[in-house]
């Protein structure tokens, strides 16, 4: 790998892991304080966060496995997600895979 190539993807790793961090942030605030969840900041970072969420396992409906962090976002909006069969799926694949690791 280039110089100019490992450079990139170590920016890559370096802005992943602060989205990560910026949305368990967010997550904390919305689930710890009354008002958090109507943040306009904290609103905006978790949307942004399930929407990608929702596009890998709209991508792989029959495969794709959330992470626990990603988890953990769309339990917290999980009322959206009521009937949704996909989202059902999504969760169960989740739970099953967690306890297959433990």
């Amino acid at each position: 790998m280039s110089a100019s190539r490992a450079s990139k993807a170590a920016a890559a790793q370096h802005h992943q892991a602060q989205q990560d961090a910026a949305v368990a942030q967010a997550l904390e605030i919305a689930r710890e304080s009354p008002d958090g969840a109507s943040d306009p900041t904290v609103s905006t970072i978790l949307e942004q966060a399930l929407q990608q969420i929702w596009r890998k396992v709209e991508a792989q409906p029959d495969s794709y496995i959330m992470s626990r962090d990603e988890f953990a976002v769309f339990n917290f909006f999980q009322h959206r997600f009521n009937g949704n069969k996909m989202a059902v799926t999504a969760r169960k694949r989740y739970w099953d895979h967690t306890r297959v690791e433990c």
